[in-house]
This record gives structure tokens, sequence and C-alpha cells, in this order.
């Protein structure tokens, strides 16, 4: 499976500002999640994810010109991909899943995302 729309990303990063200074790592705590192609992070960092699969790792640039104040990179590890459940497509973000849920097609997810 590879990342593109309505597919749940899950992953964690390294941020650094346009100096190298670390401003946020994920890389030993939860990671982060969203679906792709709604508006759960910018448009311009979504770009860059797409095609990627579980298991890769990218840098990734967030620049001036996409309306942020400086420029930034991620160092980014993909954990997981699914296919997002209907209510997710219909909301445009991801849902925690603490039970057993299955979808239209008998895809089932357990666990906490």
């Amino acid at each position: 499976m590879t990342i593109t729309k309505n597919i749940v990303v899950t992953f964690r990063y390294v941020m650094k500002n346009n100096k190298g200074e670390v401003i946020e790592n994920t890389m030993q705590g939860s990671p982060k999640y969203y679906l792709h192609g709604s508006e759960g992070i910018h448009s311009s960092l979504q770009a860059q994810f797409e095609g990627l699969q579980v298991g890769d790792s990218k840098i990734i640039y967030l620049k001036k010109e996409n309306g942020v104040s400086e420029n930034f990179s991620f160092e980014i590890v993909i954990d997981e991909l699914r296919p997002a459940l209907k209510q997710e497509e219909m909301i445009g973000y991801p849902v925690a899943i603490n039970s057993l849920i299955c979808d239209s097609n008998c895809v089932c997810y357990n666990g906490e995302r």
C-alpha cells in the first residue's frame, strides 16, 4: 500500500528550522497521524508524502513561500498505513479506534491510533 488519497498515515518525525535546530522530535514518542488528502497537515507536505510506503524514510520541506515564517525540514518515517473508514472520509480526519471495527469490505482494525 502506498500513500494516496483517503489513506490514514501514521508517522514519526524530527522537525528542524532553517538553522538546523531541532524544534520537535517524535521519533521516540507517540507517532502522529493524518488522513491523506484532508486538511490535517499542510498540502505542500502532503504532496511530499505521496507514494511513500510503510518503513520509508524521507526528508521533506516546508518553505517560506508556502506561507510559514521560515523554512523547516522534517525527517519522517512512515510507521503504518491503512484505508480510511467511511466515517473518517466524511469528517476529514482519522478517529481513535479503541475496539475492533470492520468496514464495509470486511477489513477490520484493532487498537488505538
